[in-house]
């Protein structure tokens, strides 16, 4: 049986920069990180997910939610740049 982390090497190599990043590793990293910078905040709580000309397109379940995401969104932008080693999201809007 393979590993999760070869499957997703061999389809797209965005460590490398062989090939374009995936909208769901890209939205996978961000709920990660999300979860970590924001542990109250669950899947069920980002209604919908969007990626469009490197902007991330998020809506919230609760106005305090999305207020929250809006605050910290230069840390996670950062921190994705950081996981994905590139220039991947130029910005995360909120609804």
């Amino acid at each position: 049986m393979k590993k999760i982390g070869d499957l997703l090497a061999s389809k797209t190599d965005f460590r490398k920069g062989a090939g374009e990043t995936d909208g769901k590793i890209i939205e996978k990293v961000f709920l990660d990180t999300l979860r970590k910078e924001l542990p109250n905040v669950a899947r069920a709580d980002i209604i919908d997910f969007k990626l469009k000309d490197k902007k991330i397109y998020l809506k919230t379940a609760h106005p305090a939610i999305a207020s929250e995401i809006w605050r910290r969104r230069e840390k996670l932008k950062s921190e994705i740049k950081r996981i994905l080693e590139g220039e991947i999201i130029e910005d995360i809007k909120v609804k």
